[in-house]
């Protein structure tokens, strides 16, 4: 039987926002399961978790710039229509109109792994929420429930603010080159505890395999695939080391 390897990319090429970002949800994920990953996975864990928090944090420590200002009002307004999107599914799902009732927890369903974003980094709630918009225009059944109860024009909203979120975040980004460069201190502890994780959950899914584990090793591959698609492929990046 062939062996599970993670998807394997430049890992070095992620800027240091993508990097804390692959590695925070890592450690989110992984830190629910925890209780089933084994000894060694767990002393991986704590040892990731240490150097991730210490990394992110200064990844989002930015220098101020003209254009922070600016990236915290379209924030907070994207995290005003996440909470009056879930008030009016809430709303509506205690309805007596049972149609409505029924839209509103069909759309719940869909809503409630992404509500909790504008909680979490900001390259993670940017890229989230366009994937939930993209979804949901996917699905028409979806639409019709949002439409019924009235939070149709609230998924609009959010959609065109996100995109201002984006724009703007990317302007401040520009600015503020010079701290991509200072947080790289912190990145190469934080690196190397991702790897040697990623090595031991390679490891324990091919010789002490359970569920937590076969569902933490999938969800990783797939964040990795996710963030190797946000790496600009470089004119010659000669032999950089890929993870």
């Amino acid at each position: 039987m062939k062996n599970l390897k993670l998807f394997s990319f430049r890992f070095n090429d992620l800027s240091n926002s993508d990097a804390a970002s692959l590695i925070t949800q890592t450690c989110e994920y992984a830190g629910k399961v925890n209780g089933n990953l084994g000894e060694m996975a767990n002393a991986s864990l704590t040892e990731l978790m240490t150097n991730a928090a210490g990394f992110s944090a200064q990844v989002n420590r930015p220098r101020k710039s003209k254009y922070s200002d600016q990236v915290a009002e379209d924030r907070k307004a994207s995290a005003d229509l996440f909470s009056e999107i879930n008030r009016a599914v809430v709303y509506e799902s205690k309805s007596r109109d049972a149609a409505k009732k029924q839209a509103a927890l069909d759309f719940e369903l869909f809503f409630h792994p992404y509500s909790a974003l504008p909680k979490g980094p900001i390259g993670t709630q940017m890229e989230q929420t366009s994937e939930m918009i993209k979804k949901y225009k996917a699905d028409p059944a979806l639409m019709s429930a949002a439409k019924l109860i009235g939070v149709d024009v609230l998924i609009d909203e959010l959609e065109t603010d996100n995109a201002e979120l984006k724009a703007a975040y990317e302007t401040r980004t520009a600015d503020s080159g010079k701290h991509e460069a200072s947080s790289t201190d912190l990145r190469p502890a934080a690196t190397e505890s991702y790897m040697q994780f990623c090595s031991i959950i390679e490891q324990a899914v091919n010789l002490t395999p359970n569920e937590s584990i076969v569902a933490l090793f999938n969800y990783m591959d797939e964040l990795r695939r996710k963030h190797s698609a946000l790496i600009q492929k470089p004119k010659d990046k000669g032999t950089t080391p890929t993870a």
